[in-house]
């Protein structure tokens, strides 16, 4: 994963791995916040985008190694639409994806599209973070 960055201190040379940065996009700021906090407690760098303007612009500015988004951003589903835009890039780049959805029809779709793992909402806490770390 990337550059390992060399600390030398008192002639000891330690190794350490870049953090892991994941884009959670979610229009709702409860679970957004929610997922932010329990991300970073595990040790993960997040950036949080509200629309889908703002996704595309922390995807283009920063190296996210995950994206995490719900299927509908504000009502629509400009999620699963910002998705399909972007797959080559994210296969390019090696973005992993985590698409969520309570709207259970959208699995097979993000499944064809070549979304890593579909979680369906509401999802406890404790396994969006077990996901996260097994996809990572």
């Amino acid at each position: 994963m990337g550059l390992v960055t060399h600390i030398t201190k008192t002639q000891k040379t330690f190794k350490v791995k870049p953090t892991t940065s994941i884009l959670v996009l979610d229009s709702n700021p409860n679970l957004r916040y929610l997922y932010v906090q329990a991300l970073q407690q595990a040790g993960y760098q997040v950036f949080s985008a509200t629309t889908i303007h703002e996704a595309r612009k922390l995807l283009t500015n920063h190296p996210i190694n995950l994206f995490l988004s719900d299927t509908h951003i504000n009502n629509q589903d400009q999620g699963i639409g910002l998705m399909y835009e972007q797959l080559n890039t994210f296969t390019q780049r090696n973005i992993k994806t985590i698409m969520m959805s309570s709207h259970v029809q959208y699995e097979r779709i993000c499944q064809e599209m070549g979304v890593d793992i579909f979680i369906e909402k509401p999802v406890a806490i404790d396994r969006l973070v077990t996901l996260v770390n097994r996809l990572v």
